[in-house]
């Protein structure tokens, strides 16, 4: 009898040790992080305005945008073309560089590509940033094109709500720089909500703004170019320098480096979402040796959503400068824009 009770008392020793360590049925609370809050958007106001020298027809606004912490921006111009029947979405068309002027007169090609996406039945919307000396890039900014990115991520916001019809898809294309801006709408401004698709060209340059100014002498491999140096050279201190409003960046002053990081589309500040419902599609041409390919290989590799790049075997940087580069372009957002 004693020893039965002894036997009893130890299982019931041996059970409490147990589940105090955790091998009961006992639960335990698993903490969420919180989920990243967008950087703000700004306002925009909008006017009548005449179209800037074109070859397709379309009818113009002028848009006033107010960002936080950036100066007001009054020089936005958005051309808008619609199709001959009920649109089936909406695509917006931006350049590189400062993005001043229409996709349609910067590219050799740039027609082409918004025509035929205006002819398969989608409404057309080419932004050109005329004010300033750098476009949408003009600074001052503390943090340099990420909080001048607001901008175009306002007029996107504002082409979303005014012109695009009502449930039908909206999506957009961007060169370089204009790729950069799509970029950041997605990882920090929220607008993976707003866009069904996407096609980045050439770009983004933005994704270590680090290592495109300190330039280390070291190759990122890329989807269609090979090993290509992200380091920016002569595009530092055209757009770079000015969006920040020093010269720290064609300087390579290493004491910016961890503001650099931090204000690039893969922020160290842990505040970049990098999966999206958003699908993105690259493409760049196989002759393109600018950083821009080199940025955007690592944004892509960071991506943990649907994704792929395509190459134009005869494109250079700017995509739409070669026929089939338009093509592909358009091509990809007529079959995918839904």
């Amino acid at each position: 009898m004693r020893l039965a009770v002894f036997g009893f008392l130890a299982l019931l020793m041996l059970s409490l040790l147990l589940i105090a360590c955790g091998g009961g049925s006992s639960s335990r609370t698993v903490t969420v992080p919180p989920p990243v809050t967008p950087n703000q958007l700004g306002t925009a106001t909008a006017a009548s305005a005449t179209c800037p020298t074109g070859t397709l027809a379309g009818s113009c606004m002028s848009l006033t945008v107010t960002c936080p912490s950036v100066p007001d921006y009054s020089g936005a111009i958005i051309k808008i073309t619609q199709p001959s029947g009920t649109s089936k979405g909406t695509v917006i068309f931006t350049t590189g560089g400062a993005g001043n002027d229409l996709y349609e007169t910067h590219f050799l090609y740039g027609s082409t590509a918004v025509s035929d996406v205006v002819t398969a039945g989608f409404t057309a919307v080419q932004t050109a940033f005329a004010g300033g000396s750098t476009g949408w890039l003009t600074g001052p900014a503390a943090d340099g094109p990420l909080t001048l990115s607001c901008r175009w991520a306002t007029v996107a916001q504002w082409v979303h709500d005014n012109v695009r019809a009502a449930n039908t898809a909206f999506c957009a294309t961007g060169n370089s720089a204009g790729a950069g801006a799509i970029a950041y709408a997605l990882a920090r401004y929220g607008e993976d909500s707003l866009f069904n698709y996407v096609v980045p060209t050439g770009g983004p340059p933005f994704s270590r703004i680090d290592e495109g100014c300190l330039c280390k002498g070291a190759t990122i491999n890329t989807s269609c170019a090979g090993a290509i140096d992200p380091c920016y050279g002569l595009n530092a201190n055209m757009f770079l320098d000015p969006a920040y409003g020093n010269g720290h960046c064609s300087n390579g002053d290493s004491a910016d480096a961890p503001l650099w990081q931090a204000d690039s589309i893969l922020s160290s500040d842990g505040k970049s979402v990098l999966n999206y419902t958003t699908r993105v599609h690259f493409i760049f041409g196989s002759l393109d040796a600018s950083p821009g390919p080199a940025n955007a290989a690592l944004w892509q590799g960071a991506i943990t959503s649907t994704n792929d790049a395509q190459c134009v075997a005869d494109a250079p940087h700017e995509i739409a400068d070669v026929q089939d580069g338009a093509t592909a372009v358009a091509n990809a957002l007529t079959q995918n824009c839904h």
